[in-house]
């Protein structure tokens, strides 16, 4: 009994440290897909996002074959709907990336509680209270912000960033239908699906051709960045609670553009500076009301 209890911090020391490498590997993706936008000419973002999805995909199948059949407690629509915004916010955020500043497109991904509100209140019929409109009215004022100093980023690299914030605010209200199914048949569908999605725009539009160097950056921004986090992230969540993990790695929303800036030298816009912050503001206060609504629900249940 008291070896059990005393190795308990230890491993809660460790899924800390564990998630602040995530933070790190997750904020690869700012340089890498810098790169590989230079890179030999240059990979467009839809071609990027297509083989990050499908690579990914590939890695996880046999992480997933065995919950393959969790599926089936979900509807068809509720699976094609998760495919559809995961496409959605990855492909938005990665040719967004290459549009605008990684600082933009990292922070704007974060505007996903503005989704989350609007689309409850669509969906769902949910109002959200006088704290939520806070919280709302400042997420939006940080956007605001970022909007007004668009001058040295351009306006459409920006909106291409606000759609990976609906889509990953549209992932967290799809993902409450697909409770019943386990998170890694959900990410290899998720991935697999939305490679397989990218992969005929790109036939359509764009190209699959790579060279060796930009072959090996996609590798590593599938594995390194992607795959591998994800699978030490799964870890760290059966020692760490859930939301002082996700308050764990917001680390990507600095690091992503400290670590572009000193791989290729990209330096913040001074409008996302300040607007950063207030977003910021309102997805840690997001996180703040949701892990109190959950514990007062589980409060009323017991």
């Amino acid at each position: 009994m008291t070896d059990h209890t005393s190795s308990l911090p230890r491993k809660t020391h460790r899924g800390v440290l564990v998630l602040v490498v995530c933070a790190t590997m997750w904020s690869l993706n700012g340089p890498l897909i810098k790169l590989l936008g230079q890179l030999d000419g240059g990979l467009s973002g839809l071609t990027i996002a297509c083989y990050r999805s499908l690579i990914s995909g590939i890695i996880f199948t046999p992480l997933a074959l065995r919950r393959l059949a969790t599926l089936r407690r979900v509807s068809v629509a509720w699976s094609a709907g998760s495919v559809m915004v995961f496409t959605l916010m990855t492909s938005s955020f990665v040719i967004a990336t290459t549009m605008t500043q990684a600082a933009n497109a990292i922070i704007l991904q974060y505007t996903a509680p503005l989704w989350v509100f609007l689309l409850s209140a669509l969906l769902l019929k949910e109002r959200p209270g006088r704290v939520e409109g806070l919280v709302l009215l400042v997420t939006m004022a940080g956007v605001g912000v970022i909007f007004t100093g668009r001058a040295a980023s351009g306006t459409a690299g920006l909106v291409v960033a606000l759609g990976a914030g609906l889509g990953y605010g549209s992932l967290i209200v799809v993902l409450r239908g697909l409770r019943a199914v386990n998170p890694t048949a959900v990410t290899w569908m998720n991935c697999l699906g939305s490679g397989l999605l990218l992969a005929a725009a790109v036939a359509l539009w764009d190209s699959f051709a790579l060279t060796s160097a930009q072959f090996g950056l996609v590798v590593l921004l599938s594995v390194v960045q992607f795959a591998i986090p994800y699978v030490m992230f799964s870890w760290a969540l059966q020692h760490v609670e859930a939301h002082r993990a996700s308050l764990i790695v917001l680390l990507e929303v600095v690091l992503n553009p400290v670590l572009t800036f000193l791989v290729v030298g990209e330096r913040v816009p001074r409008a996302t500076l300040l607007g950063g912050p207030l977003i910021l503001a309102g997805v840690i206060g997001w996180m703040l009301l949701t892990w109190r609504r959950e514990r007062r629900d589980r409060g009323g249940c017991a």
